[in-house]
């Protein structure tokens, strides 16, 4: 067995419908490779951005998703059985043992439907590690379920999960609006802060540009196509409009032919989101984690569209606004007129003083070193 000079850390994480819960963990291994090796065990979107480091490993699984029923599929129309055995094939073939400690994205409060994949990678984890820290990381806001499935839920935390990291700020929203148990928790609840880069020391000069994204995902085509028909309505703006990486070719020839203006430009993508957003007047957005976290970073107005369904992004959104970070859009405040509107209306709003904590890839990784610093020591 290869022996290591630093201890090794296992990381699992999914995603499925945009990149946010990958971003998010990369931040927090990029934060941990300073103390230690990670392994990443990856299953979800296609992503080649990983971190070059010499301590860093990553396992990209064969691909499962959801349909639009809700039931896991593989997108390579490989049987799903085939591909449940080819994931699991991979992951013993990658696994390097001993960890010091397991850190899984999202589980249990989501993923159960992979379940069958987890709980035989933790059961194999401790065979060949001993008894080490399992922490789970988790977005501030989960989607509401009844107290049954809560329970089921804090089951497998009492049995399985030693600490759950939220990256989220109390003073914004608190864990159990939307988990109403997270009081049994105690001290094995840690709230990191949300995980951004650092805010800019210095702001940049504004220019009267307006940013459109939909973000990493597949969604959001209704957003742009509303933002490029407004376009016509404010002459004196340019739209900056960011298809995504998932838009085909097909999906930006179909964006292009709407354009009645000059001001329109439509990119697949925006290499530094961030730069543009210090130089920009004013984004509109899916309201994905990141996309929020970076307006709030920048200091730029916001107006945010969750798209249909997806009650989480609903609720955060719906709290950030509430403090006035980010404005709600809604399906009727994308007919142009009504955008313009709410274009002009936000741009003479003053932004808010208050201050969010953004450190969370930082302040996580400091907690787990905590941990695994006095479990070592415990042993």
């Amino acid at each position: 067995m290869t022996r290591y000079h630093r201890p090794r850390l296992l990381y699992y994480c999914l995603s499925l419908v945009g990149i946010g819960h990958l971003t998010a963990s990369l931040q927090i291994i990029s934060e941990l490779l300073h103390n230690f090796d990670v392994d990443l065990i990856y299953g979800g979107i296609a992503y080649s951005n990983f971190p070059q480091h010499s301590s860093f490993r990553v396992l990209h699984l064969p691909s499962l998703s959801f349909n639009d029923a809700g039931e896991l599929y593989s997108p390579e129309q490989t049987a799903i059985e085939e591909t449940w055995h080819l994931r699991q094939d991979s992951i013993h073939d990658f696994l390097n043992c001993p960890y010091k400690g397991f850190i899984i994205e999202f589980y249990p409060f989501g993923r159960r439907k992979f379940k069958r994949e987890i709980r035989p990678l933790i059961k194999r984890l401790k065979l060949h590690s001993g008894e080490i820290p399992i922490f789970s990381q988790v977005r501030d806001v989960l989607v509401p379920t009844d107290i049954a499935e809560e329970q089921k839920i804090m089951d497998i935390i009492n049995t399985e999960i030693h600490t759950v990291l939220v990256r989220g700020d109390p003073n914004v929203i608190k864990f159990d609006e939307t988990f109403s148990l997270a009081p049994q928790l105690g001290d094995r609840l840690f709230y990191g802060g949300y995980i951004s880069p650092p805010s800019p020391e210095h702001r940049l000069k504004r220019t009267n540009r307006i940013i459109v994204s939909q973000g990493g995902g597949n969604v959001g085509q209704q957003l742009l196509i509303a933002a490029i028909k407004t376009a016509v309505l404010l002459p004196d703006f340019h739209f900056l409009v960011a298809t995504g990486s998932s838009a085909t070719p097909a999906d930006i020839d179909y964006l292009t032919s709407l354009t009645q203006s000059e001001n329109v430009e439509i990119v697949p993508f925006l290499a530094d989101f961030r730069h543009h957003l210090l130089t920009s007047s004013l984004s509109i957005n899916m309201g994905g984690d990141n996309t929020l976290l970076d307006v709030i970073a920048t200091r730029t107005p916001s107006l945010a569209f969750p798209y249909p369904g997806n009650s989480e992004q609903t609720i955060r959104i719906s709290k950030l606004a509430e403090q006035g970070w980010v404005s709600q859009i809604n399906e009727a405040d994308l007919n142009p007129i009504i955008l313009k509107n709410r274009i002009l209306s936000l741009l003479e709003k003053p932004y808010p003083n208050t201050a969010i904590n953004l450190n969370g890839a930082v302040n996580i990784s400091r907690k787990i070193h905590e941990i695994l610093a006095t479990f070592s020591a415990a042993q």
